[in-house]
């Protein structure tokens, strides 16, 4: 077992990186204790700080399939009042694209709190989409999320997105698109 003399913030990720692609444990371990006690403590809790911790977590989550990182950030971070809502739209502007491990990040944050991924798809789709038919990234959210939790939670809210969804996709010749929006709205 050994230590790490000068782990920082700016080196943070290239050390993580090493230690899980040559398999170090101490190391990978090291790591972990390191962005819990380091890069999860906001000085200011800006959005630039927050969003840090954010994407080192999102990144070791897809590059290195780790998902420790995105458990210790869902878990440490809090936020005040609707400060998740306001991060979550500002971490998710230029949704259409945004990289999937974002949207997972996104997702993974908002966890049990339907309401909030609702009223930002029934948004996002009724304000953005409604000339433009659905995009990629609409298309991998609408995949990931759990339908009967969403049905069950905001019955009404449900009813209406796949009432808009099934008339946005009516006309449309895209057989994929089509198969989302099928499997979504019969759940």
């Amino acid at each position: 077992s050994g230590e790490v003399d000068k782990l920082e913030k700016d080196n943070f990720e290239e050390v993580n990186k090493m230690a899980h692609v040559f398999d170090v444990s101490w190391l990978t371990k090291r790591c972990l204790k390191f962005y819990k006690a380091e890069v999860l403590k906001f000085e200011k809790n800006s959005y630039k700080e927050m969003l840090f911790a954010c994407e080192i977590a999102s990144r070791a989550n897809y590059n290195l399939k780790d998902s420790r990182y995105v458990s210790c950030f869902v878990k440490n971070v809090t936020f005040s009042g609707n400060g998740k809502f306001i991060f979550l739209q500002r971490y998710m502007a230029g949704f259409s694209a945004l990289p999937k491990r974002r949207i997972d990040m996104s997702l993974a944050i908002a966890a049990n709190d339907l309401n909030m991924i609702s009223n930002f798809l029934t948004t996002y789709v009724s304000l953005t989409l409604k000339c433009e038919g659905l995009d990629e990234n609409s298309l991998y959210m609408l995949q990931k999320l759990d339908v009967q939790k969403f049905s069950r939670t905001f019955p009404s809210e449900l009813n209406e997105l796949t009432d808009f969804l099934t008339a946005i996709t009516e006309d449309s010749e895209c057989a994929e698109m089509k198969g989302v929006v099928d499997n979504f709205v019969q759940g």
